[in-house]
Order: structure tokens, then C-alpha cells, then sequence
């Protein structure tokens, strides 16, 4: 994908400001879109979704609630 966006890019001689950028980039990304193959398991995404974030959720530090100090 990033060769295909700086294959689409490279003639650019002059960057105005970030939204040419942005758009060119854009431009990059749909052209790379055409390339891509179908992922065959599409309809099992969202169950690795729910195992991917079970694994951060349990890998994460959890903050540790205000603790008050009794005297």
C-alpha cells in the first residue's frame, strides 16, 4: 500500500498544504484498494475482533482506583 501511494504521489512537485496532501494520500489509498484480494473468512472478523481485545483488556495495567490513606 505505501509503494502505491508514493507511486501515485511522486509527480507532485509542489505540496500547498496538508489537505493536498491528505487528498493525495486518499488518491493513493483507493488506487491501492483495487490490488487488495478478499479476505476469505470475512464473516469470522468479528469474533478475532472480540479475542484480540480480550487479550489487551487482560494484558493492559488496570488504573488503581484513588487509594485515601487512614491515619
Amino acid at each position: 500500500m505505501m509503494g502505491t501511494i508514493r507511486r501515485v504521489t511522486r509527480n507532485v512537485k509542489r505540496w500547498r498544504d496538508a489537505g493536498m496532501a491528505l487528498r493525495w494520500v486518499a488518491v493513493g489509498m483507493i488506487e491501492a484498494n483495487k490490488g487488495f484480494r478478499r479476505l476469505k473468512a470475512h464473516k469470522q472478523l468479528a469474533i478475532l475482533r472480540a479475542a484480540l481485545q480480550a487479550h489487551h483488556d487482560r494484558m493492559t495495567i488496570k488504573p488503581v482506583a484513588h487509594i485515601t490513606r487512614v491515619a
